[in-house]
């Protein structure tokens, strides 16, 4: 694993359920960036807030792109670890890492990333505000 992870970051913990893998009980590829976006809402969490109150100080972060590239696959019942990292922040983006590893965590399955706008909640891009930008340090 890559030792240099951007920071924050956090871990979390997840069983691969039936629902998110193929008929070859592989988890299908669109599922990633679900996986993706419940890392980030668990790396907002882990800094003291859920994405539910940064949505009810009026910013919302719509995902602008997102680059996914898969290394080796997950299987039904397996325990994945997602690990989320803050790459960085411009004046009205954020950009977020990924790293989703075997339960040992000794395999990386997958890497990606995300970069979202920061936007009001009539959709009109805006400054990522003090407060947020406090939150990841």
């Amino acid at each position: 694993m890559k030792a240099d992870f951007p920071q924050p970051s956090c871990r979390l913990a997840h069983r691969v359920s039936y629902g998110e893998t193929d008929a070859m009980g592989v988890v299908y590829y669109a599922n990633y960036l679900h996986l993706f976006e419940r890392g980030r809402s668990e790396l907002i969490r882990s800094l003291g807030f859920s994405y539910a109150t940064v949505e009810e100080r009026g910013i919302f972060l719509p995902v602008r792109e997102a680059a996914c590239r898969y290394l080796a696959s997950a299987r039904y019942d397996e325990i994945i670890h997602i690990r989320t990292g803050l790459a960085g922040q411009s004046r009205a983006s954020l950009s977020f890492v990924y790293e989703i590893t075997n339960a040992d965590q000794s395999t990386v399955l997958t890497r990606g990333s995300t970069q979202h706008a920061v936007v009001n909640a009539q959709g009109k891009p805006v400054r990522v505000p003090d407060w947020l930008s406090a939150l990841f340090g």
